[in-house]
């Protein structure tokens, strides 16, 4: 599927020819003429924008308007090491959230944030599903629980935990097998009134995208990661739900009821509202796991 975009517009009285739009167009739009800029592959365009980002003499439009300007100018990032490795540090996975509702305008601020995250080919291709109602979030809810409960009976079956094991795998059914008791302990608090699942969040954010395109699930990952950052630079928790997110890409009627198109796949999801617990410690991680070449 093609995603159109129009290309930039050169205006040639303003263009110094610096070369920096050809250095940094991934597609080969731009190229250098009689010493200045050129558009000569217009329909590669794919709309990034970073030819007019990078342009010193405000020389190219961009989807018929200037680029806005960098309120620093652009010579230092907005913030500092320091401060962004602290950010980074303090976000927490919320597992208590009070009932207050979640403003809709907050929330539109805090998807606006995932907009900016990088896409592959700036396909731009991230689909956000975002349920508010509590009847909604408890249907979602008890379908999932009812998926992992059929999961399980399986895995606790010798012959269909071997037909489970053909599809899915010896080690995801040896964790699946591992996993038993957390589930039975979850079912219990269930029971009782806990949600073990999205910890009674007021709002629960699910990404989709198209399953084909190879760079989907990074597109959506890194778009609902910078949608958590804002939520906590706003006073909000989240937590991020892998077992939704399973549940959705294996359960059909989950996937229908959610209203995903049948040839995307879900890759993220999260749970989000006001958090009912303080973090005054940083904690730690271990090392990274590099091999040095």
């Amino acid at each position: 599927m093609k995603r159109e975009a129009n290309p930039p517009e050169v205006i040639e009285k303003k263009c110094i020819g610096c070369k920096r739009c050809v250095a940094v167009c991934p597609s080969f739009v731009l190229e250098m003429a009689e010493e200045m800029a050129k558009v000569v592959r217009g329909a590669w365009c794919i709309g990034c924008g970073h030819c007019a980002a990078v342009c010193p003499s405000e020389a190219i439009l961009y989807q018929g308007m200037l680029q806005e300007k960098h309120p620093k100018g652009g010579e230092t990032p907005a913030v500092s090491p320091e401060e962004l490795e602290l950010l980074l540090r303090e976000r927490r996975s919320v597992r208590r959230y009070t009932s207050e509702p979640v403003p809709e305008q907050t929330l539109k601020k805090i998807l606006d944030a995932g907009r900016y995250g990088p896409t592959g080919t700036n396909s731009q291709n991230v689909h956000y599903i975002v349920l508010r109602s509590p009847d909604q979030i408890e249907t979602l809810r008890q379908m999932t629980i009812r998926f992992y409960e059929k999961l399980f009976s399986r895995v606790e079956g010798g012959f269909s935990r071997f037909l489970l094991s053909l599809v899915a795998g010896k080690k995801t059914v040896e964790y699946l097998k591992d996993s038993l008791p957390k589930m039975r302990v979850a079912r219990e608090a269930f029971n009782r009134g806990e949600d073990r699942l999205f910890y009674h969040a007021p709002v629960v954010m699910i990404t989709h995208a198209e399953s084909w395109d190879s760079s989907s699930a990074f597109n959506c990952s890194v778009a609902l990661y910078h949608c958590s950052l804002m939520a906590h630079s706003l006073g909000f928790g989240c937590c991020f739900n892998g077992f939704l997110v399973n549940a959705v890409n294996h359960g059909p009627k989950i996937k229908r009821w959610l209203g995903i198109p049948a040839d995307h796949r879900c890759y993220s999801a999260m749970g989000l509202g006001y958090p009912d617990v303080k973090y005054p410690n940083l904690v730690q991680r271990q090392p990274p796991k590099v091999r040095w070449r």
